[in-house]
């Protein structure tokens, strides 16, 4: 079943299909958003410009603001490129979309730059409201903030899934990565979680997403040892955002075979398929603006739902021009969007050469954000 779906899905993380993707079918499921979804998949399949069909996934960021400093976080290696409009979402305006597109959404996955748990009242309404809609939620923390409080209101509120990102059980090796964190808080943060989960007898699935680095590698065993101790599914995921900088790659990246994604030759693709974010989903940032992708999103903004409508957005003249990179055929000439143009995370048929991250991001003076309107994206 996981291989049938990842095939279907160009997925690359098996770890969640079943957990999410199979689950939020099989839970939220109604005959609309089930014709939708084809009908959107076919567009993917088809890599058209226009889809005659709505998303069916959506990303949400909370609030822009961290506990943490990460190294490889776009908030950090970035870190202008939303400095003066992050904020955090309104909830009106969030309404606003669940409003237009709710009836099409399988899944609402919370998380993007911030910590979520910063303001949980924030975070709770968006959970209860998305709950409300019968849509599948999932959230993100990096768990340090957790309280007795904040993890008996998380299982009551509805969400399905919870992925607590904790990336080490040593201070030594968690630290590396989770700069300014503790682990203990972490750890008990999620043991809080799992006590709370059980008082309540809750079906929550706690996901413990470990990133595996050259620092913790040596503890893998031991976290998939405490996360059965606790009764948790442990994800072991490589490292990513460091393709083509062999400094970052030696620093970071295990001397053993396993666990070298993040590893990419200059000009490699890293996946040999179309971007899915273009076609899946729609990606709203906190500060109310939607963006094209969520591996970019700090600086793929091009529209915002308070002047126009979320399905209009979905089929903006700047995502068409987007999508039309995939196409095999020849497509209008003309400039791309940024960083879509350069992008090396999807197998693309035209723009310009492939950059790792943060080479995209250091072009963006020199590349326009979004394409003038066009009748001829089709």
């Amino acid at each position: 079943m996981k291989k049938l779906i990842n095939s279907l899905l160009n997925y690359k993380d098996s770890g969640r299909l079943q957990s999410v993707y199979v689950q939020s079918l099989l839970r939220y499921s109604t005959p609309k958003k089930i014709l939708n979804a084809l009908r959107t998949e076919y567009a993917y399949r088809r890599r058209l410009a226009y889809v005659p069909s709505a998303p069916y996934i959506l990303f949400l960021e909370p609030l822009y603001y961290c506990n943490l400093h990460c190294p490889l976080c776009d908030r950090q290696i970035f870190s202008e490129a939303r400095k003066r409009d992050a904020g955090y979402l309104s909830l009106d305006l969030y309404d606003q979309i669940l409003d237009e597109i709710s009836d099409y959404l399988f899944q609402c996955q919370i998380f993007g730059q911030g910590e979520p748990l910063l303001d949980w009242e924030l975070t709770k309404e968006i959970v209860q409201r998305t709950h409300h809609r019968r849509i599948f939620t999932l959230l993100s923390t990096n768990c340090t903030l957790m309280t007795p409080e904040i993890a008996r209101d998380i299982v009551s509120s509805g969400l399905d899934h919870l992925v607590c990102a904790i990336d080490g059980i040593t201070q030594d090796s968690y630290s590396k990565y989770r700069m300014g964190g503790k682990v203990e808080d972490a750890l008990a943060g999620l043991r809080l979680i799992v006590e709370e989960r059980l008082r309540q007898n809750s079906s929550l699935f706690i996901e413990w997403q470990f990133l595996v680095n050259a620092f913790n590698v040596a503890e893998i065993e031991q976290a998939r040892s405490l996360a059965e101790q606790l009764g948790v599914t442990i994800r072991f995921a490589p490292l990513r955002g460091m393709e083509y900088d062999t400094q970052l790659q030696a620093y970071w990246l295990p001397n053993t075979s396993a666990w070298q994604e993040g590893r990419k030759a200059p000009g490699e693709t890293c996946y040999n398929w179309p971007c899915y974010f273009l076609w899946r989903s729609l990606v709203l940032n906190s500060n109310g603006n939607i963006a094209r992708c969520l591996i970019y999103q700090n600086v793929s903004e091009y529209g915002s739902p308070h002047t126009q409508s979320a399905l209009s957005l979905y089929n903006h003249s700047s995502v068409q021009r987007a999508r039309q990179l995939f196409q095999k055929r020849n497509v209008p000439d003309g400039d791309f969007p940024s960083p879509c143009n350069n992008c090396s995370f999807f197998a693309r048929e035209h723009g310009g050469p492939n950059l790792d991250k943060l080479q995209s991001l250091s072009s963006l003076s020199t590349l326009p954000n979004t394409v003038p309107n066009s009748d001829s994206l089709s």
